[in-house]
């Protein structure tokens, strides 16, 4: 009897295995060169943070949270130069001038980068409504505390408007990511309506920002980036006095409106449903 020859899987040779080598060694200089990189930034911001907050003091342009907030900015202008060193990195919005420098940024919520990808914003004193942790990272706690950043899970949600309304009105720029955490699968998770109320309250303009492939540069939960293009969408402002209309669901339609907005320039999977809201479908009623 003549025994049938065995299927056998062909042999893997080097030629085979190159391509993962070659990507796990680019992944690797990647990882190298970019925290390399963070750290340096890092320290020089913490060397030249006192000087610079000395000079900006007494030339008497900035007061003691301002010139903080706008070392800050200068941070994150060098982060955003430093990460499109290792990977492509994408922004695009109108002309920079037709951003007011106060107004309410609300930005999807991918991964710990994010608010470091808020440096591409043209206006600088800004203040961030986040939750607690970021507050117990050394180095950004004391600059969060002085740039009065908003620790939303310590203060109730009178508490938060208030204190937001009183930032307004000093013309900062709020910065507010409405999922509340990060997204664990890149899909565009439910908006809370805190910055929507805050908007038709005050009357200030919303400015939504998509942001995409940051959550495969670096995942929730993980350490290792992945060399993955980052795309940053600076959308025009939506003014609240277009929503006045739809009366007490005014800012759930200004949310959905915006969410919507911030989903079409996003990713492949937080495309936009059939119910978006569009003004045009929605003219504001004459005499208004």
């Amino acid at each position: 009897m003549s025994s049938q020859p065995k299927n056998r899987m062909p042999k893997k040779t080097f030629m085979d295995a190159l391509p993962k080598i070659a990507a796990f060694l680019r992944e690797l200089f990647c990882n190298a060169g970019f925290y390399t990189g963070f750290v340096l930034l890092t320290l020089l911001t913490i060397i030249v943070s006192p000087p610079v907050y000395l000079v900006l003091r007494l030339i008497g342009t900035h007061d003691s949270g301002q010139a903080v907030r706008r070392i800050i900015w200068f941070y994150g202008k060098g982060w955003v130069w430093l990460i499109a060193r290792f990977v492509p990195f994408h922004m695009t919005m109108d002309d920079p001038q037709d951003y007011p420098q106060s107004c309410i940024v609300v930005a999807n919520h991918l991964s710990f980068f994010d608010a470091f990808c808020l440096g591409t914003l043209p206006m600088y004193n800004l203040v961030f409504a986040v939750r607690s942790w970021p507050f117990k990272i050394p180095f950004y706690g004391p600059y969060m505390h002085r740039a009065k950043y908003l620790n939303t899970e310590r203060m109730s949600y009178e508490d938060f408007l208030n204190q937001a309304k009183e930032r307004l009105n000093q013309h900062m720029t709020m910065i507010i990511f409405p999922e509340g955490t990060r997204s664990t699968n890149g899909e565009l998770g439910r908006f809370h309506s805190g910055a929507f109320k805050l908007a038709m309250e005050t009357g200030t303009p919303i400015v939504p920002v998509s942001i995409s492939g940051t959550d495969r540069f670096l995942p929730k939960g993980k350490l290792w980036v992945k060399p993955h293009p980052i795309t940053i969408t600076i959308l025009p402002p939506a003014d609240p006095k277009l929503f006045a209309h739809f009366g007490p669901l005014a800012h759930r339609t200004m949310s959905k409106y915006v969410r919507d907005l911030i989903a079409q320039h996003s990713t492949p999977s937080t495309t936009c449903n059939t119910d978006c809201v569009h003004l045009s479908e929605n003219p504001i009623p004459q005499g208004e």
